[in-house]
């Protein structure tokens, strides 16, 4: 595996919509607060990517391409998947046709998709076609495989070649990826680094989730970054594993922001100087609410960049670029 010799900035986006939370928020609650304002929220953070020479890979749901669901209806793969929990799938329950005029701009988006891959330095990579859990109990690997089949198609038909993906929820299987590589995708991204036990109990499980919850504010579980020899193939693909999730605003830790913000500044630092990789993610619909406080903290985070840049040569690659640049 090459190595850069330099630090390494990669920002992933999982553009979902409500594709990727209809089993656990609602159109009426969530969708109005935070997934309505979405193309408002992608549109000023590519202003912020392109004003500090960041580049970014957005993997997006695939039924987010079509302009309505009478279009994605005529054009759902015939194999869907069978989850023993129907709620995760919107191909149960009449989910599809069930949703009105209003609340197309919830789900479907192509115009702002495409815009994404007009942008130099932006990347369009897949979140599946369906927001497809690979470990539901009822899947099978037809499934997926008709499932990533479709994306690439649907992603081809708009001049878009894909060739990496996140899988939602992070849920995936040598067998997933074995069928990612048939379909030409190359780079996909894994788990962060375990800095925490295994909960082997419900207690530890809690304990786990304070701890990650601390260590966005301080540093509890150490640095995040990635030695470039620690970036693993596996069935042909390359696991850009995430560092850290860039956790949304919130009114009530408010006071907590400049912590956040210095941990993040710490980390990317870090990796400049260590030359490393730094991998930070998000869903744009987190930034739907409190916008203006999430674009300042993210510029926060870009001049960062900017200046282990300047001072360390540090690079921002999306997914692609930097398996292309360590193969």
């Amino acid at each position: 595996m090459n190595n850069p010799n330099k630090g390494t900035l990669v920002i992933s986006l999982d553009y979902e919509l409500m594709w990727g939370i209809i089993d656990v928020l609602t159109k009426d609650g969530y969708g109005q607060t935070h997934v309505k304002q979405v193309p408002d929220v992608i549109n000023k953070m590519i202003a912020l990517f392109e004003e500090y020479d960041v580049h970014a890979t957005f993997a997006t749901v695939g039924m987010i391409m079509y302009s309505n669901s009478k279009e994605l209806l005529a054009d759902i793969p015939q194999v869907h998947p069978t989850y023993k929990q129907t709620v995760k799938s919107p191909y149960e329950h009449d989910y599809i046709p069930q949703i009105t005029a209003e609340e197309e701009c919830l789900f479907f988006q192509p115009e702002v998709a495409k815009r994404i891959n007009s942008h130099k330095g932006m990347e369009f990579g897949t979140h599946t076609y369906c927001h497809y859990y690979c470990w539901a109990e009822g899947q099978t690997t037809e499934q997926f495989d008709a499932d990533t089949k479709k994306a690439v198609e649907v992603a081809k038909r708009n001049g878009i070649e894909i060739k990496s993906i996140v899988f939602p929820r992070n849920q995936v299987s040598d067998e997933h990826l074995k069928i990612c590589a048939k379909y030409g995708i190359t780079s996909y991204r894994g788990n962060a680094l375990k800095f925490f036990n295994e909960p082997k109990s419900t207690f530890e499980e809690i304990k786990n989730r304070i701890c990650r919850l601390l260590d966005a504010y301080i540093n509890v579980g150490g640095m995040t970054s990635i030695p470039y020899e620690k970036l693993e193939y596996k069935e042909g693909m390359l696991n850009v594993c995430a560092s850290r999730m860039l956790r949304p605003y919130s009114s009530r830790l408010f006071f907590l922001e400049e912590l956040r913000l210095r941990r993040i500044k710490k980390e990317m630092t870090y990796a400049a100087k260590k030359s490393e990789m730094y991998h930070l993610w998000w869903h744009p619909h987190n930034f739907g609410a409190n916008m203006e406080e999430n674009l300042r903290f993210l510029e926060g985070v870009l001049q960062t960049y900017k200046k282990c840049k300047e001072r360390y040569g540090m690079q921002s690659c999306t997914m692609t670029e930097i398996k292309d640049q360590l193969s």
